[in-house]
């Protein structure tokens, strides 16, 4: 078994090989188990940071807004990961190169496990 090919490693999506003429895709494919194996990934990471900041927001006493914006704040630092990760060459493991940063922002798993982490651990360290 290919060691590069094991879950959670991500797996570059684009295969570049000569242009054809008149090929509408032009230079460059992507094999569709690589983009979705790199989804997975991100989305992963991305939840297991929700839930992180969650906690640490619930534990330090943040409230209303604020606690959005470490999400945000959180977010933002997954995205900055993950791009050092993938080598500052996104386009490479994605169809977009916006997607580090963009994708899954507003995703209900995400906002939901932050929310979910965020009243639990202020409830355990300030209701209880």
């Amino acid at each position: 078994m290919d060691p590069s090919a094991a879950a959670g490693v991500p797996q570059a999506a684009a295969a570049v090989g000569p242009a054809r003429t008149g090929d509408p895709l032009g230079e460059q494919l992507y094999v569709p188990a690589n983009i979705k194996n790199n989804y997975d990934v991100m989305n992963f990471n991305k939840i297991f940071a929700s839930l992180l900041a969650g906690c640490f927001a619930g534990i330090t006493g943040i409230i209303g807004y604020k606690g959005f914006l470490v999400y945000l704040a959180a977010h933002a630092l997954m995205a900055g990961l993950l791009t050092v990760k993938a080598g500052f060459q996104a386009q490479r493991f994605f169809p977009s190169s916006t997607t580090l940063a963009l994708g899954g922002i507003l995703s209900q798993t995400e906002l939901l496990t932050f929310i979910l982490f965020w009243t639990l651990c202020n409830n355990i360290c300030y209701l209880f």
